[in-house]
């Protein structure tokens, strides 16, 4: 597979983000809260701080449960799914991840 780099130009919520081309993608192994849900806005915050308006290097690994692409993604060389599973059990949430 190739891996890929685009700006990431919006969050959906804390496991999906938006990127330059117009395609949203889901980040492979995350399951969050959604927004509107306790914690739902609190993870997309977190998202958003990493990787809004900056380079995603992503590689496509298959879609997800409701047909999205499911990435692997690192933004500065940090890996978006590891931090986004260890925001969810710092934040106490339970259930949600991978």
């Amino acid at each position: 597979m190739t891996i890929k780099v685009e700006k990431c130009i919006g969050v959906v919520d804390g496991g999906m983000l938006v990127l330059e081309e117009s395609q949203t993608v889901a980040l492979r192994g995350v399951r969050v809260p959604r927004v509107g849900v306790s914690g739902g806005s609190a993870m997309r915050t977190v998202l958003q701080r990493l990787v809004q308006d900056k380079q995603v290097s992503y590689e496509i690994r298959g879609r997800d449960r409701m047909g999205y692409p499911s990435i692997s993604a690192t933004v500065d060389g940090v890996d978006l799914s590891s931090k986004m599973v260890q925001a969810l059990k710092d934040y106490g949430y339970s259930g949600y991840d991978g």
